[in-house]
C-alpha cells in the first residue's frame, strides 16, 4: 500500500471524523497520551474525540497511538527498537495519523510533541500555558523520528519540580520528579542521591573504628570529611552496606557511592601513594567505587553504580578506569558561566575542558552536573541565557549521556529568570540543536504579553554587560560585580518602568514586577539607596517576592531572615 503526501484536516467548523486507538494492552502512559491528545484537541478545536481500542474495526480516519494491530493492518513497520523507551515517529498515512513510540514514554512525548510543535500549544510554567483556538485544524505530510540526545534530564528547577505533569510536557525524566506510571515513571531512580559516604559509613562506625576516619597531616580527622577508602575493613563494610540499599530500595536503578560536600580526603600513606601514582585523589575513589560496583555485578545486573568527578575527584585517574557498571558526574561548579564552556579563556574552564576531554573517553557512562544559578544570590541578575545551548551541546559532544541542570530549588522558587531559565533548559535537553531564539521568544511574548520587548531589552543589556566587558561569572560571585553597575540598574529600571506601563493585566505587570526584582535586589544589597528611599523599596521588594511565594534569596538563607538582616544595614 502507498501514501500520497498530504495535508489531512482532523476538524473543521467544530466537527471531526477522527477517533483516538490505543492498543488494547496499552500501558498507562498510553493511556494518559489519549486522554492528554483528547483534552488538548477539545481546547483546540471545541471537538472532543473519542477513544478506543484496537480490537475495535478500523475506520478511515484514526489517529493511532502507541504499538497498535490498525497501524500494521497499515502495512506500516516501525522498528522500536531503534526508538528505545522515548523516541517515537510521528507520521501521516493516508487520512491517518500515527504516533508511536517507544515504551514506557515515547508514544505520550510523541502526543505533547504533535501538540506543542505542530499545533502551537505552549506550557509557559504550570499556570501560564497557551492553547490556539482553530475552527479548521489542518496538519500537513509529517514523517519524522524524534529520540533524544540525552539519556536522563534534570532540570532542577522549583519551577519544573513541582508539577509532574508539567515535567512530562517538557520530557523530563529526571529522580526529582513526581513521575508515576502515566508518565512512564522516571528514567532514573537514585539511592542514595550524591554525597552519600555519611549514610555509607556512618560516624557512629568510625567513632568505634578511629582507622576510618581520614589521615590529614598525619591525624585521623573526625567530622564532615571524607574516609580512608584504602582500609579493607572499612570496604567490606561498604559493600555489605550498598547490598542492604539494593534490597531494600527495589526501585533504585543507581546507587550513589560519592564523597561528601567538602574536601578532607585522606592522605595516609597507602591513599597518598595511590593517589599520587595516579596522578589524582580521584584515584582512591574510584578504586573503592569499583570494588563495590564488581561486587554487585553479577547478581544485580541492572545497577549502576555512580560517584562523583567533582572539586578534588573532578580530574581522572591516570590509568585506573572506571568499571563498566560505573557512572561518573562530572561537575562544573568552578566554571565561569558567562561565556561558552568550550571557547571561555578563562583557567577555570580550561581546566574543566582538560578533565571533560580525559574523562571522555574512559567513562563507561558519563552524566553532568551543572550550574545555572547564583547559589549565593538566588535573586541577583545571572547572565547565562546566552550561553545554555553552546554548553549543552558542549556536554553532548564529549559524550555526556545524563545532565542535571541545578537551579534554584527552594520550595518557593521563582529566582532571576526562573520560568523562561528552566523552559529553555528543558527545550535544550530534549534536542541540543533546537531553535533557541524561538523558544525565547515564544515564553516572553506568551508570559510577558505587550510588555515582552521591554523584558527582551533588559535581557539584551544584562547580557551585552558582560560581553562587552569580558566578564566572568560565577556561581557565588556578590551584587558588587563590575557588570551591576549604575548604568546597568539605572537603565533596568527604566525598561522595566515600560514594561509594567505596557503589561496589559494585573496578572501580567506582576509576572514583570517579579523579574524586576533582581535590580531591586543589588540596589538594596548594595546600599545604592539610603533612608526613606531605602525603606519604601525593601518594602516593595518584599512585598512582591511574598506575594510571588519566594522563600529563599540563596542556597544557605530565607527571605525572612535576609530581610531581617538587611533591615538592620
Amino acid at each position: 500500500m502507498s501514501a500520497t503526501p498530504q495535508r489531512i484536516v482532523l476538524a473543521d467548523e467544530g466537527k471531526s471524523s477522527y477517533r483516538i486507538i490505543i492498543p488494547v494492552d496499552a500501558i498507562q502512559s498510553e493511556h494518559y497520551a489519549a486522554e492528554e491528545l483528547q483534552k488538548y484537541f477539545e481546547r483546540i478545536s471545541s471537538v472532543k474525540l473519542p477513544i478506543a481500542t484496537d480490537d475495535q474495526p478500523m475506520t478511515s480516519h484514526e489517529i493511532m497511538l502507541g504499538d497498535n494491530k490498525h497501524l500494521h493492518s497499515l502495512g506500516l513497520q516501525v522498528d522500536l527498537s531503534r526508538l528505545g523507551s522515548e523516541g517515537f515517529l510521528i507520521k501521516t498515512f493516508n487520512n491517518h495519523l500515527v504516533i508511536v513510540g517507544g515504551r514506557p514514554r515515547g508514544t505520550l512525548y510523541g502526543v505533547y510533541a504533535l501538540l506543542e510543535e505542530k499545533l502551537g500549544v505552549r506550557w509557559f510554567t504550570p499556570e501560564v500555558e497557551h492553547v490556539p483556538t482553530m475552527m479548521h485544524v489542518e496538519i500537513p505530510f509529517l514523517d519524522e523520528t524524534q529520540k533524544p540526545a540525552l539519556e536522563y534530564r534534570e532540570v532542577f528547577w522549583t519551577e519544573m519540580l513541582r508539577d509532574a505533569d508539567f515535567a512530562a510536557r517538557h520530557r523530563l525524566n529526571g529522580h526529582h520528579y513526581h513521575l508515576t506510571e502515566k508518565h512512564g515513571g522516571r528514567a532514573v531512580v537514585f539511592y542514595p542521591f550524591v554525597h552519600s559516604l555519611d549514610q555509607l559509613i556512618p560516624r557512629e562506625i568510625c567513632k568505634q573504628h578511629p582507622e576510618f576516619w581520614p589521615m590529614i597531616d598525619g591525624k585521623r580527622i573526625s567530622g564532615y570529611v571524607q574516609r580512608c577508602l584504602s582500609n579493607p575493613e572499612l570496604v567490606k563494610i561498604a559493600v555489605e552496606r550498598v547490598r542492604k540499599w539494593v534490597e531494600e530500595h527495589p526501585d533504585a536503578t543507581i546507587i550513589d557511592v560519592s564523597q561528601n560536600d567538602t574536601g578532607n580526603w585522606c592522605q595516609c600513606p597507602e591513599c597518598k601513594v595511590f593517589d599520587e601514582t595516579e596522578e589524582s585523589p580521584a584515584a582512591s575513589l574510584i578504586r573503592f567505587v569499583n570494588t563495590i560496583a564488581k561486587s554487585i555485578e553479577q547478581d544485580y545486573p541492572n545497577i549502576r553504580v555512580e560517584t562523583l568527578a567533582y572539586q578534588y575527584s573532578r580530574k581522572p585517574p591516570k590509568t585506573l578506569r572506571p568499571h563498566r557498571n560505573v557512572i561518573i558526574r562530572l561537575c562544573s561548579i568552578e566554571c565561569c558561566f558567562s561565556h561558552p564552556l568550550e571557547s571561555c579563556l578563562s583557567e577555570e574552564n580550561k581546566s574543566f575542558r582538560r578533565d571533560i576531554e580525559a574523562w571522555q573517553p574512559v567513562s563507561p557512562l558519563l552524566y553532568v552536573w551543572d550550574y545555572t544559578t547564583n547559589f549565593a544570590h538566588y535573586i541577583q541578575p545571572f547572565p547565562n541565557l546566552e550561553v545554555l545551548q553552546a554548553n549543552v551541546m558542549f556536554f553532548v559532544k564529549h559524550g555526556v549521556k545524563g545532565l542535571f541542570e541545578q537551579g534554584n530549588y527552594s520550595p518557593g522558587g521563582n529566582g532571576e529568570m526562573a520560568p523562561l531559565r528552566a523552559y529553555l533548559l528543558a527545550k535544550l535537553l530534549w534536542n541540543p540543536d533546537t531553535d533557541v531564539q524561538k523558544h525565547l521568544d515564544d515564553f516572553l511574548e506568551g508570559y510577558y504579553g505587550r510588555a515582552a520587548n521591554a523584558v527582551r531589552a533588559y535581557i539584551g543589556l544584562l547580557h551585552r554587560k558582560v560581553r562587552e566587558k569580558n566578564i566572568h561569572v560565577h556561581i557565588y560571585d556578590p551584587p558588587t560585580s563590575p557588570f551591576l553597575d549604575d548604568e546597568f540598574l539605572e537603565e533596568a529600571e527604566r525598561l522595566f518602568d515600560e514594561a509594567e506601563r505596557l503589561a496589559e493585566s494585573d496578572d501580567i505587570r506582576f509576572r514583570v514586577q517579579v523579574a524586576r526584582l533582581p535590580v531591586w535586589y543589588v540596589k538594596l544589597a548594595t546600599n545604592r539607596v539610603k533612608g526613606e528611599e531605602r525603606l519604601e523599596l525593601l518594602h516593595r521588594f518584599l512585598e512582591v517576592a511574598r506575594r510571588a511565594g519566594v522563600t529563599h534569596i540563596s542556597e544557605g538563607m530565607k527571605l525572612d531572615d535576609w530581610a531581617k538582616q538587611i533591615s538592620k544595614e
